[in-house]
C-alpha cells in the first residue's frame, strides 16, 4: 500500500507541475500524450484505491491556477470542464447513460459541433453591453481579462437584434489561426528570438497579456460554443442549438459546422468527416463535443464535480504513442555516417504499424537521454516517418541502462572520427568497411543512378561475398556463367541481367555524378554540378572556390566534392569507369542547354502533403526536368506550390502569403 500511494503523490506532484507550465505559464513541457498517459495511470490507480482520493487531485480538479496581475472574478455558474473518450464505445457509453432520460415518444437529439483547440472564456453582456469577461480559472474563480478581451475584433462591444436579455453569459474558445501563429512566430523570433509552441500557448498568452495593446495586435480570434440566458421563465430558446442560432443573430461568431443528431451514426459521421479534415482547417481542432439539445434535459441531467452530465468531448486519437524502447542499433550508411536507430515495442499510428525510429546521430540520443527500457513517445512526423519525441523521466524503471555511442565501426571495427562542421560521425574505411561497400555498390546501380534493371541488393551481396566484385568497375566485367553460379540464377536471367549492365553505360551526367556517391550530394546538387561543369574532365580539375561559385552548394558540400576527388582511388576509378568500362553520356542532354519553355520554367515550387499519382522524389524530378528551381520553405518569392493529401504548415502560410497554389490534380491537367 505503501508503494501505491508513493506512486500516486508522484503523478499527482508531477501532473500538477505540468498543469501549471501549460495553463498558467504557457509552456509546454511534456507532449499532450504524456500527459494523458500519467493521468489515465493515476486515474486508474485511485479508482482501485478509492481511500487514496483527495479533493485536490488532478483527477478531481476543474482547472488551473491564477496569476496575480489580473483581478479575480467569480462566475455565475461553474465553468466545468468536459468528460473525455476517444473510442466509439466511450460515446456509446455516455449515449446509453443519458437514454433513461428521454421519455419514450421523444425525439432523442444531440448537437454536435467541433471542439477547438483553445482558451475557454466567459462574457457578459447586460442590456446588450459587453460589462465583464474571464478566464475558466479553476472553475469558480477565473482571471478578470475584460480589456483584453475588448480588443478582440470579432468580440461585439454591443449586441444587436431583437430578444437580447438583460444579463447574459455567452462561453466560447479564443484561439489564434494557424496562419497568423506563423506570422507571429516569425516576427517573434526576428524580435526577441523567442518562439511560441503552438497556437493554443500563443492565444493563451497573448489573451492574459497585462498590455492590451498587445493583445489587440495579435489576431486573435472568438466562437461561441454556448450562453445561459439569466431569465429561465423565456421559453423561446429551449435548445442549445437554437441558442447557437440566436447568439449568431446577435453578432456573436459561431462556427457553421453544427449539427443536429438522433442516432449514433450520424455523431461517427460527423466525427470521421471532420477527422480527415483536421489537417486542411486553419485551425486547430482535437475532437468533436456532443450535447444533449434539450435544455430542459440538460438540467435534468445536471453536473458532477468535474463536468456536466449532459455532454462530452469525443477527441482525435493522438498522432503520438508511448511504448517502450528495447535496443538501440548502430547502422553504417553508404557514406560511412553512423545512425542510430531505436527499436521499440510496435504500436499503431494511423493505421500504421511502427517497430524502429531513426535518432540520427549521437546529439540526438545526449539530448533525449536515452536508455534502454525507457518509457518513450513516439510520433509519425508529417503523418509519415516515425519519430522519438521524448523519454518519460519520471516513469524511468531501475533496470534502465544508457546508451553509449561506439568508438570503432561496428562492421569493420575502424576507428569512427566526428566531422564538426557535419556534425556526423563516420567510418571512414570506405569500400574496404563491408557495410559501406554493400551499399555503396547498391547506391551505384539503383534506378536514380545508372538504373541497371534487376541488379538487386541480394545479387550484389552475393557477388560480394563469392569476391566476383569489390568495385563498380569489376560488374562491366562480369560473364554470364558468373552470374549463373547464383542462386536462383539461371541461363536466361543471367543472361538478361549481363544485356542490362550493358545498357546502363549509357547514362547522363548527372546520374554519373550521384551514382558516385559523395556525401551530402544529392539529385538536386547532382544536377546543378552537371549543369554548371557540363563535361567530366572540368570537374575532375576544379578546386574548391570553383564549387563554391555554384548556387546551392556551401562550404560543407564544395569539401566533400574536393575530398572525394582527391583520393587517388575514387579520382582512377572514376577514369576506369569512363575509360574502360566505356560509361558514356551526352553532354548536350545537359538541362540548361536543351530545357523547352514551359509552364515551370525558371519558376521556384515547393511542394506540401503526399501525392497518389507519384512519389515527392518523381514529383520533383519531373519539375526539375520542365526547368523548375524545387525548394523546400515558402516565402514572398515562391512563384507555385503543389500540394497533395495531408497538407502541412507550408500550405497555410503560402495562403497568408497570397502565393498561387496548385492541387495534384490540377498539376496532372497541366503536365
Amino acid at each position: 500500500m505503501t508503494f501505491i500511494k508513493n506512486k500516486i503523490d508522484q503523478l499527482r506532484k508531477n501532473i500538477l507541475k505540468y498543469e501549471y507550465f501549460y495553463h498558467t505559464l504557457n509552456k509546454s513541457i511534456v507532449s499532450d500524450a504524456e500527459y494523458d498517459y500519467l493521468l489515465n495511470q493515476l486515474y486508474n490507480l485511485e479508482l482501485e484505491n478509492k481511500e487514496l482520493i483527495t479533493s485536490d487531485s488532478p483527477t478531481q480538479k476543474i482547472g488551473v491556477n491564477l496569476l496575480n496581475q489580473f483581478k479575480k472574478i467569480k462566475h455565475f455558474f461553474p465553468m466545468l470542464s468536459l468528460e473525455n473518450t476517444f473510442d466509439l464505445n466511450g460515446y456509446l457509453n455516455f449515449e446509453k447513460r443519458i437514454k433513461k432520460y428521454f421519455n419514450i415518444n421523444q425525439e432523442k437529439s444531440l448537437c454536435c459541433e467541433l471542439k477547438i483547440d483553445g482558451v475557454a472564456i466567459s462574457i457578459i453582456y447586460e442590456e446588450g453591453i459587453l460589462v465583464r469577461a474571464g478566464t475558466r480559472g479553476d472553475g469558480y474563480t477565473g482571471e478578470n481579462i475584460t480589456s483584453n478581451i475588448r480588443t478582440i475584433k470579432s468580440i461585439p462591444l454591443k449586441l444587436k437584434g431583437s430578444y437580447i436579455p438583460k444579463r447574459l453569459e455567452v462561453r466560447g474558445e479564443v484561439f489564434m489561426m494557424k496562419s497568423d501563429f506563423l506570422e507571429l512566430n516569425e516576427r517573434s523570433k526576428k524580435d526577441t528570438n523567442k518562439l511560441f509552441s503552438n497556437p493554443r500557448n500563443a492565444a493563451s498568452g497573448t489573451l492574459r497579456h497585462i498590455d492590451p495593446n498587445i493583445t489587440a495586435e495579435r489576431k486573435l480570434i472568438f466562437l461561441c460554443y454556448g450562453c445561459y440566458f439569466f431569465n429561465e421563465k423565456d421559453k423561446k430558446f429551449t435548445t442549445h442549438y437554437k441558442r447557437l442560432i440566436q447568439c449568431s443573430k446577435w453578432g456573436l461568431p459561431v462556427n457553421q459546422e453544427i449539427i443536429t443528431c438522433s442516432n449514433y451514426q450520424e455523431v461517427l459521421n460527423f466525427y470521421n468527416n471532420f477527422e480527415k479534415k483536421r489537417h486542411f482547417l486553419d485551425f486547430d481542432i482535437d475532437g468533436i463535443v456532443i450535447k444533449v439539445n434539450s435544455i430542459e434535459l440538460q438540467n435534468q441531467l445536471g453536473c458532477n464535480t468535474k463536468s456536466p452530465r449532459w455532454a462530452i468531448a469525443w477527441k482525435f486519437l493522438s498522432s503520438e504513442r508511448i511504448t517502450k524502447l528495447n535496443d538501440v542499433k548502430f547502422q553504417v550508411g553508404r557514406t560511412g555516417a553512423i545512425t542510430p536507430v531505436a527499436y521499440f515495442d510496435p504500436i499503431d499510428i494511423s493505421g500504421v504499424i511502427i517497430k524502429k525510429a531513426s535518432l540520427h546521430n549521437k546529439n540526438e540520443i545526449e539530448r533525449l537521454n536515452l536508455h534502454i527500457n525507457d518509457s518513450i513517445i513516439i510520433c509519425r512526423s508529417g503523418d509519415v516517418i516515425p519519430k522519438l519525441l521524448s523519454v518519460i523521466k519520471s516513469i524511468r524503471c531501475k533496470n534502465a541502462k544508457k546508451i553509449i555511442f561506439p568508438e570503432f565501426c561496428p562492421v569493420c571495427k575502424t576507428k569512427l572520427l566526428e566531422n564538426e562542421e557535419e556534425k556526423v560521425i563516420r567510418c571512414h574505411a570506405g569500400l574496404t568497411c563491408n557495410a559501406q561497400k554493400e551499399k555503396s555498390l547498391q547506391h551505384f546501380f539503383s534506378k536514380k543512378s545508372l538504373n541497371a534493371i534487376g541488379l538487386g541488393p541480394k545479387i550484389i551481396n552475393e557477388l560480394i561475398k563469392k569476391k566476383y566484385v569489390k568495385d563498380p568497375i569489376d560488374f562491366f566485367y562480369l560473364k554470364f556463367f558468373d552470374l549463373m553460379k547464383l542462386k536462383k540464377m539461371g541461363y536466361k536471367k543471367s543472361i538478361k541481367l549481363i544485356e542490362s549492365i550493358e545498357k546502363c553505360k549509357k547514362t547522363t551526367f548527372k546520374c554519373f555524378i550521384y551514382a558516385l556517391g559523395i556525401p551530402n550530394v544529392g539529385e538536386t546538387v547532382s544536377e546543378k554540378i552537371a549543369n554548371y561543369f557540363i563535361t567530366l574532365d572540368k570537374l575532375l580539375d576544379a578546386n574548391i572556390s570553383q564549387l563554391n561559385c555554384i548556387e546551392g552548394i556551401g562550404k560543407v558540400i564544395s569539401r566533400n566534392i574536393s575530398n572525394y576527388f582527391s583520393t587517388s582511388s575514387n579520382y582512377n576509378m572514376v577514369i576506369k569507369l569512363v575509360e574502360k568500362a566505356g560509361v558514356v553520356w551526352n553532354n548536350s542532354e545537359v538541362l540548361r542547354l536543351n530545357v523547352k519553355k514551359t509552364h515551370f520554367l525558371n519558376k521556384k515550387v515547393v511542394l506540401t502533403g503526399i501525392f497518389n499519382s507519384f512519389s515527392r522524389i518523381e514529383l520533383k524530378n519531373m519539375l526539375m526536368s520542365l526547368g523548375a528551381k524545387v525548394l523546400n520553405n515558402i516565402s514572398q518569392n515562391t512563384d507555385f506550390l503543389i500540394y497533395g493529401k495531408k497538407i502541412g504548415s507550408k500550405f497555410f502560410k503560402a495562403k497568408k502569403l497570397g502565393v498561387k497554389m496548385i492541387s495534384e490534380e490540377e498539376f496532372n491537367c497541366l503536365i
